[in-house]
């Protein structure tokens, strides 16, 4: 029995991208990890999400779906099948995207440029949202080690890192020391704003809101913070607010994460350009920034790729941030890369995909909803841990994960090339 010790190894759990890991391999197979949290630990030991220690299952073949029946295939038949398809698509859906390397985004943005494509971001919501926001104003940005360094008040409005970002709080944004934060969290204040209570109340001070006052409560606080007259409404807790905006009047570093909370409301875009001004305003006193929270580990690599190649002025392409707002129509193919379309769509969806016999191609590490459905399955390696490729952090900071181990999976990179080749 062989045993190695790698150390520094990048995780692609989520979008914190942690780079500290340490993992020890017997057999090429990963049986120890070090410095993560549960979610990247899973992602290693191949665990479900939620469920340490029962194995995740794992999609290892080539197949397509014929009358009902799996036809295994070569890796490079399953890429034929899935050209064919893609060749006489009338429009390609492409679902999931943060899941992929820069350079298998790369490769599908290029291979598709001249197509009618619909493309729906597994984080969409906030991915729209923050495309939106950016175009009309656009608020400072920090990285995450200065986070660590200087934050000494953090506000997550609407937002759960215990949820979507786990070790963000132990490593950067509450409890690690920094330069200038030689305590750690009791050199910060932090503050959770959200329309329900979540464990972010037992690590922070948590604000309760309705969710029909939250602009209401931005403008009320953006104005009170600027020592402007501001009344707060009667089903605001106008005393958790004042001790919120004493501990922003003392701060001299503020960061405020926003995650998908506002955006499940109409008036959700309101509330974030409410913040963005504030921030924007707070900014003359003190540093203040503004992060997005996704979870996908290459959300912000799928936004960076997608504006570099002209994304939004394509006439041809259309950025779609609620799966649910996809309508499908005769000669739609639904291309889901690492993302599980199936187990978001609603059963209208899914029925309307059916009837119109609609194909559908999965390039996934996993077997889901999606891949159970699929016409063409391709399996690929798990970005980190069978395939090597580049990713954009939260923040904004390219890191690349290498691989661990050869199980003889093919990338989403060589998939992606192998695919789009005979085009260019």
């Amino acid at each position: 029995m062989t045993a190695r010790t790698l150390s520094s190894l990048v995780c692609c759990g989520c979008s914190c991208l942690c780079d500290d890991i340490d993992a020890v391999l017997e057999n090429d197979r990963v049986v120890e990890v070090g410095n993560a949290c549960a979610w990247g630990a899973a992602r290693f030991l191949e665990w479900k999400k939620f469920s340490a220690s029962i194995p995740r299952a794992r999609c290892g073949s080539y197949r397509r779906l014929n009358r009902q029946r799996r036809q295994v295939l070569q890796a490079h038949e399953a890429v034929a099948e899935c050209r064919e398809y893609l060749f006489h698509a009338q429009r390609v859906v492409v679902y999931g995207l943060g899941q992929m390397s820069m350079e298998a985004l790369e490769g599908l943005l290029l291979g598709l440029r001249r197509r009618s494509t619909v493309w729906i971001p597994s984080d969409g919501h906030l991915l729209q949202a923050a495309v939106d926001l950016y175009r009309q104003q656009c608020p400072a940005s920090t990285t995450l080690e200065c986070v660590r360094n200087h934050a000494d008040f953090v506000l997550f409005w609407g937002a759960n890192p215990l949820r979507s970002t786990p070790r963000l709080l132990s490593r950067y944004a509450l409890f690690p020391r920094g330069r200038f934060t030689e305590r750690g969290a009791e050199d910060r204040s932090a503050w959770t704003v959200d329309i329900q209570t979540t464990e972010m109340a037992t690590v922070t001070n948590l604000i309760k809101i309705p969710q029909q006052a939250e602009e209401d409560c931005v403008q009320a606080l953006h104005e009170a913070s600027l020592g402007r007259a501001s009344t707060f409404s009667k089903e605001l807790p106008a005393k958790e607010f004042k001790r919120l905006l004493k501990d922003l009047g003392k701060s001299r570093y503020r960061v405020f994460f926003f995650g998908r909370g506002p955006l499940f409301h109409e008036h959700g875009s309101a509330v974030l350009r409410a913040l963005v001004s504030w921030v924007k305003d707070l900014g003359a006193t003190a540093p203040t920034f503004l992060l997005p929270l996704p979870s996908d580990f290459n959300t912000a690599g799928f936004l960076h790729m997608f504006l570099s190649y002209g994304g939004l002025s394509n006439p041809l392409w259309h950025l779609q941030g609620d799966v649910y707002g996809w309508i499908p129509q005769p000669g739609d193919v639904l291309l889901a890369v690492s993302g599980d379309c199936f187990w978001f769509l609603t059963d209208e969806q899914k029925q309307a995909v059916r009837n119109l016999h609609i194909p559908v191609l999965a390039f996934s590490a996993y077997e889901t909803m999606t891949t159970a459905e699929a016409d063409v399955v391709i399996a690929v390696g798990l970005q980190g841990l069978e395939a090597s490729g580049w990713a954009v952090r939260l923040d904004g900071v390219s890191l690349f994960a290498e691989k661990l181990r050869d199980h003889g999976l093919i990338s989403d990179e060589t998939v992606v090339e192998e695919l789009f080749e005979p085009f260019s």
